[in-house]
């Protein structure tokens, strides 16, 4: 199994999300993981909510703190501008996404950000099933 590891600051909001969203639809074959770099006591409650509301159920979930050992499994590493905090070996097997955080936004703005995240993780999973399929043919 291939992982998807999404690390943000505090794995409350955006990781979340995005490993929600990721494993509602992965490629076969591939999973998601989330974790951060400050993890928080606990994840944002909107979460829950904004994944409901496209019809993911979230489930129980805790922050956690991204260790070399989380980065080492990863196949994929996403980071939302973290980068330069995450273990040794992420950088290799990393893209960073320019999203903001939740602090601060609307239930509108939240809701674009994860209309927007999910759009990305759709754009994610394909190019990693394209790359499957093109590694299997060859």
């Amino acid at each position: 199994m291939r992982t998807v590891l999404f690390v943000c600051v505090e794995n409350t909001f955006r990781s979340v999300l995005s490993e929600a969203l990721f494993n509602a639809t992965a490629p076969r074959g591939w999973r998601a993981e989330s974790a951060g770099v400050q993890a928080a006591p606990s994840i944002n409650p909107v979460v829950p909510e904004l994944l409901r509301e496209i019809g993911i159920e979230l489930g129980p979930k805790t922050p956690r703190t991204v260790t070399p050992e989380i980065t080492a499994r990863a196949t994929r590493v996403v980071t939302f501008g973290c980068l330069d905090r995450c273990p040794i070996g992420a950088r290799e097997k990393a893209e960073d996404w320019p999203i903001p955080g939740a602090t601060g936004k609307t239930r509108e703005e939240l809701r674009a950000i994860r209309d927007e995240l999910r759009r990305r993780v759709a754009d994610l999973s394909a190019r990693l099933e394209a790359s499957t399929v093109s590694a299997k043919s060859a």
